[in-house]
């Protein structure tokens, strides 16, 4: 559309840009520039996002032979979903992380599933180039105080209780640092101008302190629990007590992976993507010898009642039935883990030992959750002070 003679403003959408351009007549010739993002998606910034209003004055305003490009999205209006999306994508192929891994197509899924509840309709929509600390921690703290979801629906959250609370902060601050991995992979990867600051590396997740003491079993809920449940998920969680693999671990084991000769199972962990050679107590060996005799090596040890293997959302229902008719409080399936390591330490009060067997990096992470078991030292001493004669 020209807007006085010689100098016309056009809007232009093509497969990667989206843009306002200026067209003018100089020297006998057309000239034309981009020179900004339209609004369509984004708020308007007046300096990269131009409403109508803002691209109009521009164009009148402006010579293009004397003009310097204006400043522009890089990746041609790049967003922080397209950041994110990239980033997941290129760790399924590339090693990278904490233990320099390439991520499974099974976590990368439930990880932009994450994202598209907490993020891809708010931050995530915004250029890279318009975000900075400050939206970012706004961001932070309105997923602390947002009721969680399970399948779409919206469970019960009360602000008052600490333990609510502590769990919205702790999901806040995964999915921060999702966000955060995103950037600094697209920084590494020269997707980001070189000229833009690393904000997003002073955006600090919430203090937590201490993790709550997981819940475990005891030996008579051990019993109530496995009478509650179905057959097959019986089975599933005979096998979490014998392994302390979780429920994902125990749904991808084959029937090579149970060494009768050596009385081992081999568990591919879900979170360190090692393989964990996990030796078993004479009743395990039977349990695991129980349901492999006879069958093909690449078989799924654990099956459904049907046959079919169990998938990652099968047992969440049984579960919280078999949970319920036994009359258990505060138990999930992560609690046979739980249960395992704690049974392991009493037996044989070395931390060290459970560290190894749980697949943990090092024992800090058991210390938090299993020091109390540990016989107390500072207990023992007080023990010996003198009575005072009350």
């Amino acid at each position: 559309m020209e807007l006085v003679p010689g100098t016309a403003i056009g809007y232009a959408k093509g497969a990667r840009d989206v843009s306002w351009f200026v067209r003018q007549r100089v020297a006998g010739a057309y000239r034309k520039q981009r020179v900004g993002t339209p609004d369509d998606a984004v708020k308007a910034d007046g300096t990269i996002v131009l409403s109508y209003t803002q691209a109009v004055k521009l164009a009148t305003t402006m010579q293009l032979d004397d003009r310097k490009p204006l400043p522009r999205h890089y990746s041609d209006g790049l967003s922080l979903n397209q950041v994110f999306d990239d980033y997941l994508e290129q760790r399924q192929v590339t090693p990278g992380g904490r233990f320099n891994r390439v991520m499974p197509t099974s976590t990368a899924q439930m990880s932009k599933q994450v994202w598209g509840r907490h993020a891809r309709n708010d931050i995530g929509s915004r250029l890279v180039t318009a975000l900075d600390a400050k939206a970012m921690r706004k961001w932070h703290a309105k997923m602390a105080s947002v009721a969680p979801t399970v399948r779409g629906r919206t469970q019960e959250f009360d602000a008052t209780d600490p333990e609510q609370v502590r769990s919205r902060r702790a999901t806040a601050n995964r999915i921060l640092t999702m966000a955060k991995a995103a950037l600094t992979w697209a920084r590494q990867h020269d997707v980001l101008p070189a000229d833009m600051p690393d904000w997003w590396r002073n955006v600090s997740p919430f203090a937590l302190g201490d993790d709550p003491v997981p819940r475990m079993l005891d030996k008579n809920e051990v019993s109530r629990l496995l009478s509650a449940a179905s057959p097959d998920l019986r089975t599933l969680l005979q096998g979490a007590l014998m392994t302390g693999a979780r429920y994902g671990e125990l749904c991808t084991m084959r029937v090579r992976d149970f060494d009768a000769t050596h009385g081992t199972v081999n568990i591919r962990q879900s979170k360190t993507y090692k393989t964990l050679t996990q030796p078993l107590t004479p009743e395990g060996i039977a349990l695991f010898d129980a349901l492999t005799t006879g069958r093909k090596q690449d078989e799924p040890i654990f099956v459904r009642e049907s046959g079919a293997a169990w998938a990652r959302s099968d047992g969440a229902k049984p579960m919280a039935a078999a949970v319920r008719a036994a009359q258990l409080e505060g138990v999930t399936f992560k609690t046979t883990r739980a249960t395992y390591g704690k049974l392991l330490l009493v037996a044989t009060k070395d931390i060290e030992l459970v560290a190894k067997a749980l697949g943990h990096s090092d024992s800090r992470i058991t210390r938090k959750h299993y020091a109390a078991l540990l016989p107390s030292e500072v207990k023992a001493g007080i023990a010996m002070l003198p009575a005072l004669g009350f």
